[in-house]
């Protein structure tokens, strides 16, 4: 995701989910901290630390989990909705959003900005290429 086009493009990713705003928050998650879209469905805040700003996930994909680096404009975008515990981004009935969530919204956000190849695949390498740019250790990203 080109970051000139980041904001018009969460723009128009909220403009798609205003009845399940929920996967907007998944979708800052995926962008934000590199998550895959099964883990950013099972992101608990209770996994936050506020103090250092990091977040360890508790569910990943085969290895142990290590603390990721949360840029402050994630901090400053969940810190409103903040819990003590539970989902970040629940779905129908408090339960985990759905395999495939982003899908449509993605689609939607990339035709009204005119960009392709978006997927949440491409969020995580996203994520990854900033987080090298702003000198997080390859053992971290």
């Amino acid at each position: 995701l080109p970051t000139k086009t980041t904001d018009d493009w969460l723009a128009e990713i909220d403009k798609a989910t205003t009845r399940s705003p929920s996967v907007a928050i998944a979708v800052r998650l995926m962008y934000g901290l590199g998550l895959r879209e099964s883990e950013a469905a099972s992101a608990c805040w209770e996994w936050i630390d506020w103090e250092r700003r990091t977040f360890t996930p508790g569910i990943t994909k085969g290895k142990e989990a290590v603390p990721v680096p949360m840029p402050r404009w994630l901090v400053a975008y969940l810190a409103p909705q903040r819990r003590p515990q539970g989902l970040i981004a629940p779905g129908k009935q408090g339960r985990a959003l759905p395999d495939g969530f982003a899908r449509s919204a993605m689609r939607r956000a990339n035709a009204a900005t005119s960009l392709t190849g978006i997927t949440p695949h491409r969020l995580r390498g996203t994520c990854a290429t900033l987080m090298s740019e702003e000198g997080t250790p390859i053992q971290t990203i």
